[in-house]
């Protein structure tokens, strides 16, 4: 299973953690964070370059760092997280979802999330998707789809936790 790992506003992460963290992971790593009103993200395929993006962070910002192992879907940095789920919204997720498990390996199920999403929220406005993720309704209605998962959403306004406690 895949690791979601919070970086707190002015802390790093220790290279020795996220080097035990990449001995189970290392499918693919990315890192989402908020940075002067707009959605910071990266992604990769090798250890070194994630120590690298690692130092690089700034400082005083909150970040979300995942470390995949896949379950569904190729090994590739498009499989690497975060996912795109409309502009401004980026999700990451640690779990699997079977339910959402494609027959194309070239998709994984956090794929078809991110898709299904984009399909919820299409046509509504910024304000309106803000607001919708933030809402009780929404993680009610997304219980279901995400099955004890846990899912990370950012946008300019912050990180939205979905699921897993």
């Amino acid at each position: 299973m895949c690791l979601i790992i919070k970086k707190p506003a002015h802390r790093r992460i220790a290279t020795d953690f996220l080097a035990n963290a990449w001995k189970r992971n290392s499918h693919g790593w990315g890192s989402f964070h908020v940075e002067a009103d707009r959605v910071v993200w990266a992604r990769g395929m090798k250890f070194d370059e994630l120590v690298a993006h690692n130092a690089g962070l700034p400082l005083e910002a909150e970040v979300y760092i995942h470390v995949r192992r896949a379950t569904y879907g190729h090994v590739s940095e498009g499989m690497a997280h975060p996912y795109r789920v409309r502009e401004g919204l980026m999700l990451m997720h640690n779990g699997s979802i079977h339910h959402l498990a494609p027959e194309d390996g070239t998709r994984s199920d956090t794929h078809e999330l991110a898709r299904l999403l984009h399909d919820l929220l299409d046509g509504l406005s910024d304000a309106q998707a803000q607001a919708l993720i933030r809402s009780q309704g929404f993680a009610r209605l997304t219980a279901p789809l995400i099955q004890g998962s846990m899912v990370i959403l950012i946008d300019r306004l912050g990180p939205v936790r979905l699921g897993r406690a």
